[in-house]
């Protein structure tokens, strides 16, 4: 009897969080801006403070040798025609860790040494955008990077929910330190 009740309750209580999970309230990099209005889904958003130019995080940003100097390791990059880097410059983009993911991604705006918007044009991010923008505060640039998804179906919600988010936050963070580190050394 004991065993049905409690077996009940934590059924409903794993039904009450994963409900709330996929509204996307289960982590500290998503967020409400007016800035992003145009765009459907989930604002999910990571910033750092580098010591260094915008023009000189720009020039890493877009050049396809010094961006692969800043991947994790498991992410291969490519950028491909229209070059050099401009809006419908296509990068290709496969992560290789424990899963498998790739796309295809193409600039959509790019803003000399301030914004690049870029459009994912398949895989488990299709519709989605990719922006990176520069600003400079003092002696320091603030590299904010975002990315507005829609997993399409329960599953691909789940799995983002459950696995591809937090990969997500961890590669994108360890981007930013590596970009970090790379700019205030040069």
């Amino acid at each position: 009897m004991y065993q049905g009740f409690f077996g009940k309750k934590l059924c409903l209580l794993i039904r009450i969080l994963l409900f709330l999970s996929l509204f996307g309230c289960s982590t500290k990099y998503i967020i409400k801006s007016p800035n992003y209005a145009t765009y459907k889904g989930e604002i999910n958003q990571h910033t750092r403070l580098i010591r260094a130019e915008r023009n000189q995080i720009f020039q890493i940003l877009t050049k396809e040798e010094a961006f692969k100097e800043i991947c994790p390791k498991g992410t291969i990059v490519t950028y491909e025609s229209p070059l050099p880097y401009q809006v419908g410059t296509i990068i290709k983009t496969r992560i290789a860790h424990i899963f498998e993911f790739d796309w295809d991604s193409r600039v959509e705006e790019v803003i000399l040494d301030r914004k690049i918007r870029i459009q994912f044009l398949d895989g488990f991010f299709t519709g989605g955008t990719e922006i990176w923008e520069l600003d400079s505060v003092g002696e320091y640039t603030r590299v904010t990077h975002t990315i507005i998804v829609q997993p399409k179906g329960f599953f691909k919600k789940l799995a983002w929910i459950l696995k591809v988010r937090p990969k997500h936050d961890k590669t994108i963070e360890a981007l930013l330190d590596n970009l970090k580190k790379v700019s205030e050394t040069l």
